[in-house]
């Protein structure tokens, strides 16, 4: 990992039920709804007070962009388009931490390499379905 930036997300779980939790982001209308990747464990973490996770989604292609902000779509429900900001990329595992609102681990799809973005390339992406939160640690 170039630079090695932290994939820590700081946010707060609204609900967790069937293996989903619904996260939300502090300051902002964000309602991330995501698979439980710990093992249970985000479920059973106290809904509504500030924890410490991991993202990670699965680009479906990523593309440079040229202007805009950084986001998630849609702003309440399972993420499906982002746009942020490249953090770091590791090579070996052929992924990208890219800050989103919050910051995201994202596999770089097939037929592209971690290696074609920079630290600060502006990315867009759409996101496939699935992607999880694991708590810090877990």
């Amino acid at each position: 990992m170039t630079n090695a930036p932290s994939d820590i997300a700081r946010v707060v779980i609204e609900k967790a039920r069937d293996g989903r939790v619904r996260v939300s982001v502090a300051r902002t209308n964000y309602r991330i709804d995501l698979v439980d990747a710990s093992g249970g464990s985000a479920a059973n973490a106290t809904v509504g007070r500030p924890l410490e996770g991991r993202i990670r989604a699965k680009a479906l292609k990523m593309h440079r962009a040229a202007a805009g902000g950084t986001f998630i779509e849609p702003i309440e429900g399972t993420p499906r388009i982002v746009q942020g900001r490249v953090l770091a990329t590791d090579t070996v595992n052929n992924t990208a931490i890219v800050h989103a609102v919050v910051p995201m681990r994202i596999d770089v799809p097939p037929g592209q390499c971690a290696s074609d973005f920079a630290t600060g390339d502006l990315v867009n992406f759409y996101v496939e379905s699935g992607a999880t939160f694991a708590l810090s640690g877990v």
